[in-house]
């Protein structure tokens, strides 16, 4: 792989779970944006969200991708939720949007997962906005795979797109 591998989708499409898979099959490293950008910013997303507004945290996001898109080379990408929304991810690598149902992803999730996440306290505004991203999503990627199949068959359809 001389090109990294950026994973978009909804939250808990996957993206994180699929990624370190990913990293560790082809022994490369996995890079969370969002973790990486709380690390960065010595504050939780959350955090930055209440300190500074969503516009500065998107400002951070394009930060990261004009970074990654120099300086990072073979490694797994897991975009945050709207990074790909905000911001073109394309001059990072080759992009893979992980499409799921909405359903999928609550059935995937603990509730101790979803109490993390506060965007899911109401699901019916959440699925509002997964419908609203969900060709934004499509079309900001070069390739889609189909995310409501097993975590094995998944890495299969990513690994037949890098060789």
């Amino acid at each position: 792989m001389t090109k990294n591998i950026v994973l978009t989708g909804f939250m808990g499409s996957g993206k994180s779970t699929v990624g370190a898979r990913l990293a560790g099959y082809m022994q490369s490293y996995l890079i969370d944006t969002d973790t990486l950008i709380a690390a960065k910013a010595c504050q939780s997303i959350r955090d930055i969200f209440s300190s500074y507004g969503e516009a500065h945290f998107r400002d951070l996001e394009a930060d990261f991708i004009r970074w990654a898109s120099r300086s990072l080379h073979n490694a797994v990408i897991a975009t945050g939720g709207g990074m790909p929304i905000f911001n073109s991810v394309k001059t990072m690598g080759k992009v893979f949007y992980l499409k799921i149902e909405f359903e999928a992803i609550f059935s995937r999730l603990s509730p101790a997962e979803i109490a993390l996440r506060p965007l899911f306290g109401d699901k019916d505004k959440t699925y509002e906005l997964y419908s609203a991203r969900a060709n934004i999503y499509e079309n900001s990627a070069d390739v889609v795979i189909n995310a409501n199949i097993a975590l094995e068959e998944i890495l299969k359809q990513i690994l037949k797109y890098c060789s």
